[in-house]
């Protein structure tokens, strides 16, 4: 099941992110059977197996954190906006490919329906969804 990113509506942030080619076409997130594959535009794309979730909550993304393709805390922002953030925390560290390769203990993503896609995840990896995870 597939889930957009949600993207904030600013005017002097949109110029930026499409010019990467972020759009809700190419920024989503989808719970396949076996795997979380995550797209926002071409900062990123990563296919990670459902196995290496530990946990999936509520969040926040800080305003100061920017928008875009981030590092942060040992993990990966995937955000487009500060509203509808999810953490998604990993039992050992995940590649990603954000400039260099980094090892992600966890993974921020701001979803336009968060509340279906953390019960989608939850669902497919059998974990309940946590309580708020604070950044």
């Amino acid at each position: 099941m597939r889930f957009p990113i949600k993207i904030s509506q600013n005017f002097l942030l949109e110029p930026v992110l499409h010019t990467f080619g972020v759009n809700p076409e190419t920024s989503w997130v989808e719970v396949g059977e076996t795997t979380l594959e995550v797209s926002m535009g071409r900062w990123f794309h990563e296919v990670i197996p459902l196995s290496a979730v530990a946990s999936v909550a509520p969040s926040e993304w800080p305003w100061w954190g920017g928008l875009g393709v981030k590092l942060a805390h040992h993990g990966v922002g995937v955000v487009g906006s500060t509203d509808g953030v999810v953490n998604i925390a990993f039992k050992t560290p995940v590649k990603a490919h954000v400039i260099a390769v980094v090892e992600a203990q966890q993974l921020w993503i701001s979803v336009e329906d968060h509340e279906a896609f953390m019960k989608a995840l939850a669902a497919k990896t059998g974990l309940a969804v946590s309580p708020f995870a604070k950044f």
